[in-house]
């Protein structure tokens, strides 16, 4: 039986094509160039290889930068006004009250930009719980141990949960422990790891009533 729908945030329950990453990108470098005393070119270079190989800036800074504030980073590179970019979406809302498990976001950023990001996409009511980078011991996604944590605060079991995301490898490690998988990225295929895969998460709904109804 599912209990839990887990939601990715960024780039699942919106899409990137909004323009907002692009002023998040703006705000991690110059928060790199400042914080890591190097030029910008430097600074493009390590956001795109930390994400890479660790999944998110923030976790190359733990493994790399020990000493840099990630509260301080956590805090600036969210600092954006996203109704510049975001509107209500009422047929999302639709689809989520349509479903009928608890749904929580799993982000790699933090409750407060989730937080607006819902608001803003009139969405939060669907939502009973955030679970951020916070509180999985800064460990993001797709780290096991982050998994772990989360599944620990919802007291359920892999088996109880599908994720949605638009990363592979987050979709990857969620298989390991159980979980029915959802890619929410357009022109891709199931895989390894991967149940469904849908180009917005407005088409994951079929595949989801399937996996609610025990046909999966």
């Amino acid at each position: 039986m599912i209990r839990y729908l887990l939601f990715d945030l960024d780039d699942t329950l919106y899409t990137n094509t909004s323009g907002l990453f692009g002023e998040v990108r703006q705000r991690i470098e110059a928060w790199l160039m400042q914080a890591l005393d190097i030029p910008l070119e430097t600074a493009q270079t390590l956001r795109r290889e930390y994400h890479l190989r660790y999944g998110t800036t923030m976790a190359g800074l733990l493994h790399h930068h020990p000493e840099a504030d990630v509260e301080d980073y956590l805090e600036t590179v969210h600092r954006v006004d996203v109704t510049k970019y975001l509107h209500p979406a009422p047929e999302l809302g639709a689809m989520l009250e349509r479903l009928p498990a608890g749904k929580v976001v799993f982000t790699n950023a933090i409750t407060s930009w989730a937080e607006r990001i819902l608001e803003r996409l009139e969405i939060r009511e669907h939502f009973e719980r955030i679970v951020d980078v916070r509180d999985v011991g800064y460990l993001a996604k797709p780290r096991p141990e982050a998994y772990e944590q989360l599944l620990a605060l919802l007291h359920v079991d892999g088996a109880d949960c599908v994720l949605l995301d638009d990363q592979a490898p987050n979709l990857q490690t969620a298989a390991q422990f159980g979980m029915h998988t959802i890619l929410v990225r357009s022109g891709q295929v199931p895989s390894a790891g991967v149940d469904f895969a849908v180009g917005t998460v407005l088409e994951a709904e079929p595949p989801l009533r399937q996996l609610l109804n025990g046909q999966v």
